[in-house]
């Protein structure tokens, strides 16, 4: 399971937006890795200017579509 993958299925079992540092946390107690949160936010933005899924609700927080 990639990085985006874990973060997209945190997103979709919350059912509601996370900022980026809930969604470290989860990542790193759920999956036991630490990711960096500007690859994270970057990759996060990529889905929502693509379209792929993903909505920004407020700053740094996201929600899956």
């Amino acid at each position: 399971m990639s990085n985006i993958d874990m973060v997209l299925d945190i997103l979709r079992k919350a059912k509601r937006p996370l900022h980026v540092s809930d969604l470290l946390a989860q990542v790193k107690a759920q999956y036991g890795v630490a990711l960096d949160r500007e690859s994270l936010v970057s990759a996060l933005v990529k889905k929502v200017h693509r379209n792929q899924g993903v909505l920004r609700t407020a700053p740094n927080t996201f929600e899956v579509k």
